[in-house]
């Protein structure tokens, strides 16, 4: 970045700060360019909104208000508009075409919102909302409901596997603000093994979490949604065998042992579908396609000395415990 000063090249910096929002204060991480030969410091809207997200998503985690995406999510479970969606909820007009804008809901509204995410909740909502639906309307949210209710029975096991993969699905701190997905982290493991030869299971848990943290680093969010642990060889998605069991169960990937000398084998991960960009916005593709770059071309034993360098690592191993994106993330040794 140019120094609007002096045209010279200006030094990205970071340090802890606060700010007040909603009459409560928190911390987070300020960036800044530092102009050298002048000492005046300057920031960009990027940097701007990094900062802001950083305490907008601890207020959000602090009162377990839902995020955008998460809003999002639960309307489109039932098939619903958002102006619907505001209606049957007792919202203004346009109130939740807002809160899935970016918004933050109040406390309350917030909480209403994630309590519709239960089926029968939500048919409780639209049976409360017969007065302002129309009869036709009011039976097929509420069959819609309850295929939801049948299917999610229909799939019980599933869910439950899902569950012990992820063990912090809400949002928060320890999966960078997002909740885990699991095609898009078919699409992660799928776009590594398009561009790393020989794509070994301790290399790809490596190349899986410097690409959530990077992406932190930028914008305040992961990517996939999976917390981390730190272990032995480095930090490692907190379930991956868990994870790699339900992707070759979902015959998203394969994995075949390789002989890799001395009578050593190593795994080797191999996608059953190509790479789809359609999953990620343009900065999660740059974090991807940078992250190769950098990583993507170091040898397993290299990449795996060198997250034992990264703070996140060396803060939580002697626990074993997970991995804080909002503690570590902007501590990355390279960004």
């Amino acid at each position: 970045m140019k120094s609007p000063i002096t045209g010279k090249e200006a030094s990205l910096h970071c340090e802890l700060s606060s700010l007040t929002f909603r009459k409560e204060k928190f911390e987070y991480y300020w960036h800044y360019y530092l102009c050298e030969d002048s000492g005046e410091k300057f920031t960009t809207d990027e940097l701007d909104e990094l900062g802001i997200s950083q305490v907008h998503n601890q207020y959000r985690e602090k009162y377990r208000i839902p995020f955008p995406e998460e809003i999002r999510q639960i309307r489109q479970m039932y098939d619903v508009s958002a102006n619907k969606m505001s209606e049957i909820l007792g919202l203004g007009t346009n109130a939740y075409r807002l809160y899935e804008s970016g918004e933050i809901p109040s406390v309350s509204n917030g909480r209403l919102i994630l309590s519709v995410k239960d089926p029968a909740a939500f048919i409780r909502q639209v049976q409360a909302s017969s007065h302002i639906l129309t009869e036709k309307e009011v039976k097929k949210l509420v069959l819609k409901a309850e295929q939801i209710i049948a299917e999610n029975v229909k799939h019980i096991w599933d869910l439950l596997f899902l569950d012990q993969i992820f063990e912090n699905q809400a949002p928060s701190a320890f999966n960078g603000y997002r909740r885990p997905d699991m095609e898009k982290i078919s699409n992660m493991i799928a776009f590594f093994d398009s561009k790393v030869k020989g794509l070994y299971k301790t290399k790809l848990n490596k190349l899986l979490f410097y690409a959530d943290f990077l992406s932190y680093s930028r914008t305040g969010y992961a990517i996939s949604g999976i917390s981390y642990r730190a272990i032995q060889f480095g930090p490692v998605p907190s379930q991956y065998q868990k994870l790699y069991v339900k992707l070759c169960d979902d015959a998203k990937l394969s994995i075949e042992q390789i002989e890799v000398g001395n009578g050593n084998y190593g795994e080797v991960i191999s996608t059953a579908n190509a790479f789809d960009a359609s999953s990620f916005n343009e900065n999660e593709l740059k974090t991807l396609q940078d992250v190769c770059e950098v990583y993507g071309k170091m040898q397993t034993s290299a990449l795996v000395d060198a997250s034992h360098l990264e703070r996140g690592w060396i803060d939580n191993a002697q626990s074993k415990s997970f991995i804080s994106f909002q503690e570590s993330a902007f501590y990355l040794l390279r960004r």
